[in-house]
């Protein structure tokens, strides 16, 4: 029996369990929020959805206790912020996250957490919950990746099963798209577009990767579409141990210090496994080691 947590049943999270209760991968979905008559009316709406499809998820509203027996939670919660600046949503969130993950200090299971800025934030699960680092994770850039995917598909107008492409380092403003891992039909991105006369515009084609999101938040003021499909992809691919690579935010040592990076990774279903065998170009490289110090300031140093 498989026993997922959500925490936070704003948009994100109900789509999150939305998304998994249709994929019947799991037998019981427990679902948490402060706001009790949310949560009584997530749980109730999740259920009914739920009693559709061939496999019934049971849909559970769940105290903090309650959430301690679960093989794998996933943390939406975030004080409200209205700004996607990393340090102001650092500011705002931290104080949330630690009161609330001393309730899970020695869980058993894998924590999965969205919350911004997520490769901190996911550190600071680790430092309230004191569990191995393996076994919290961060969902990273995989929706970054799947929108340059989505970008390299419609700029040159290929069929988006025949592109691979991988985003890293950071959800946020030091994201690093690693187009020296991008294949379009199996074939380098820059050989493939080199041998079918196609133009890159590097600005234009970033810019569209950025405009990939902010141009639904501008509409919306969020996301939740995207990330519930890329948590549930994470999930099933952890569950099944497919070792499909992942690119999420996986824990790391710099300068003899824990800190979490996205990057392309290999995960089973009790944590973190390894790296995927990837070799970047050095512009790449020398990139990511600034998000690594980036990364070691905010959490050491500051």
């Amino acid at each position: 029996m498989t026993r997922i947590g959500v925490i936070g049943l704003g948009y994100a999270g109900a789509a999150i369990c939305h998304a998994l209760i249709n994929d019947s991968l799991i037998d019981e979905l427990y679902i948490y929020d402060i706001n009790k008559d949310l949560l009584m009316a997530q749980r109730n709406d999740l259920a009914q959805a739920a009693m559709i499809n061939c496999k019934i998820v049971k849909v559970l509203p769940a105290t903090l206790e309650d959430l301690y027996s679960t093989d794998i939670l996933i943390n939406t919660a975030s004080a409200k912020v209205t700004t996607s600046d990393r340090m102001a949503e650092l500011i705002a969130n931290k104080p949330l996250i630690l009161d609330l993950f001393k309730h899970f200090i020695g869980y058993k299971g894998l924590i999965l957490n969205i919350t911004n800025p997520c490769e901190i934030i996911t550190k600071l699960i680790v430092d309230a919950t004191k569990i191995e680092p393996k076994r919290v994770l961060g969902s990273g850039t995989i929706l970054d990746s799947i929108r340059l995917k989505w970008a390299i598909s419609n700029t040159y107008n290929i069929d988006p099963h025949l592109v691979d492409a991988y985003a890293f380092g950071e959800h946020g403003v030091d994201l690093i798209y690693a187009f020296s891992n991008t294949t379009i039909a199996k074939k380098p991105f820059f050989t493939y577009l080199n041998e079918h006369n196609l133009n890159y515009d590097e600005e234009a084609f970033k810019d569209a990767v950025v405009k990939a999101g902010s141009n639904i938040f501008k509409v919306k003021q969020r996301t939740e579409y995207g990330i519930a499909n890329c948590i549930n992809f994470i999930i099933r691919n952890i569950i099944n141990e497919t070792k499909t690579i992942l690119c999420i935010d996986a824990p790391t040592i710099y300068n003899g210090k824990l800190i979490y990076t996205a990057r392309p990774v290999i995960v089973l279903s009790n944590g973190y496994l390894k790296d995927a065998d990837f070799s970047f170009s050095e512009e790449e490289i020398n990139k990511y080691k600034q998000v690594e110090a980036k990364f070691y300031q905010v959490l050491y140093l500051n």
